[in-house]
């Protein structure tokens, strides 16, 4: 058995044994090349993956070209997650390996690699001019082999084990109502940093805050348009959400209104021409969505006009009952609760903010999982709240402020930008999960977090809102039923 074996696709893999060793190297993204080891040793490039090749009883040589001797070289066109790449080093007329890196996705856009270098512990594209010169071969380590043996191999996951992830809201910046407010590169590089992780799931959905629209389309009514905050991305935008791995997007929240029925019919338009599934609002309440032969059922929630309502429990229930009776799993997403630190933690009461009924978070999720939703997204509150599990289902209650530029505040927890993946069975029952951490600072964009913060502010406040809940926490970001 090889190790890259344990990837169902190139884009879709389970959260195997690679993809464990994955999630145990983007604890240390943003790490210093040669950076001192937990264990006393050092990361570079050598040094990082064999530790955390070890940490899955994976053990790799200490070299980078002794690695190269116990690997079975493959093509480039076949590496899978978890692959070894090796490079001639500085001096590129060499054929001598001097480097090597860990593939961490491959798809559509190429390969990623990580690795530690001389600018730190990060994720690269093979197509980088300087690793395309300097490459050497593919590798692919071998089970029983002098590296490990079956004895310490995991197995492959359950046949039914599906990943589901979800993240917060997300505006990759607007040309309302200036051009100033997109980002330099035009966004195309915002998701870059996490879009391994993002592809790494079975099925990913997050809040689409805004429209896409290119043209001008009727804005809501502003008294200021300098702080008026209507969002609406170049149509082209959306190929970066499918480029990064996007299945499902949530339209409902307050900002899919922004400009009128032209900018949430431009929106529909792209996103149906890049089969992203969407719901939300009234005229798309619910999808459906086939990946590898399950059938994902989708739909979203709002307080605000012309969306799905949050505060309507009886209807939302009856979409909820009539996707349980079309689908295998039910994904939830809703935008609610009260904004800002006053309401970063749980109340079971209807929450109100600026005069608007928000719903009542709580009471929302368990409703509808008693009417059959198995995953619950919420968001909206702009911070991560606690998550939560009822009836065997997993519910996290706000994912903040995800992949946003410009026009939002990112103080503190605000730029905390977790992504849960959530293992569940093909009934919809929670197994485990794992917050894996990104951090978004200055005008935004997240980044791989090796601090954690995410992680640690949802243990907090879970913590603090359910003393006696039914999560167990561990230390490295993953969580599980008590």
């Amino acid at each position: 058995m090889h190790l890259g074996q344990l990837s169902v696709s190139p884009t879709r893999s389970l959260w195997s044994k690679a993809d464990s060793i994955i999630s145990s190297g983007m604890e240390f993204i943003g790490q210093k090349y040669r950076a001192p080891r937990p264990d006393g040793g050092i990361f570079d490039c050598s040094g990082f993956l064999q530790y955390i090749y070890r940490r899955h009883q994976v053990l790799l040589p200490r070299t980078s070209s002794a690695m190269g001797q116990e690997v079975e070289a493959i093509p480039l066109s076949e590496v899978k997650t978890g692959d070894l790449l090796f490079f001639k080093g500085r001096d590129k007329r060499s054929e001598r390996i001097g480097h090597v890196g860990m593939v961490a996705s491959c798809g559509p856009n190429g390969i990623r690699m990580m690795h530690s270098c001389s600018r730190g512990i990060r994720i690269d594209s093979l197509n980088m001019p300087y690793y395309k010169d300097r490459f050497l071969f593919a590798g692919r380590i071998l089970f029983g082999s002098n590296i490990t043996t079956p004895a310490v191999a995991a197995p492959k996951p359950e046949a039914d084990t599906l990943w589901i992830l979800g993240v917060g809201d997300m505006m990759l910046g607007t040309h309302f109502p200036k051009r100033s407010y997109l980002h330099p590169q035009d966004g195309k590089t915002l998701l870059e940093p996490v879009d391994s992780i993002l592809q790494s799931a079975d099925f990913t959905m997050g809040n689409l805050e805004g429209v896409l629209l290119s043209g001008k389309g009727k804005v809501k009514s502003c008294r200021d348009t300098q702080y008026c905050y209507a969002f609406k991305m170049p149509d082209h935008y959306g190929n970066y959400f499918k480029e990064a791995g996007f299945d499902a997007l949530s339209l409902a929240n307050n900002h899919t209104n922004d400009f009128g029925s032209e900018g949430k019919a431009n929106t529909r338009r792209i996103l149906d021409s890049l089969s992203i599934a969407h719901a939300g609002l009234l005229e798309n309440p619910y999808a459906l969505i086939e990946i590898d032969s399950v059938t994902y059922g989708f739909c979203a929630f709002s307080p605000n006009r012309g969306t799905c309502s949050i505060t309507d429990t009886a209807e939302a229930q009856a979409i909820v009952q009539h996707l349980d009776s079309l689908a295998d799993v039910v994904v939830v997403s809703f935008h609610g609760g009260g904004e800002g630190f006053d309401f970063q933690n749980i109340s079971n009461q209807t929450e109100t903010y600026l005069g608007e009924n928000r719903g009542n978070p709580y009471r929302f999720a368990r409703a509808v999982i008693d009417a059959g939703a198995d995953v619950v997204f919420g968001h909206g509150p702009h911070l991560p709240r606690a998550v939560d599990l009822y009836k065997g289902r997993f519910i996290a209650y706000s994912l903040g402020n995800f992949a946003t530029y410009a026009r939002f505040s990112l103080q503190g927890a605000k730029g905390y930008a977790p992504m849960a993946m959530i293992a569940v069975n093909k009934q919809g029952k929670f197994l485990e999960g794992r917050i894996v951490s990104a951090l978004q600072r200055g005008e935004g964009g997240p980044q791989p977090d090796p601090e954690h913060r995410a992680y640690k502010e949802i243990r907090r406040l879970t913590d603090a809102d359910f003393p006696n809940g039914p999560i167990r926490f561990e230390e490295d970001g993953r969580f599980f039923a008590k």
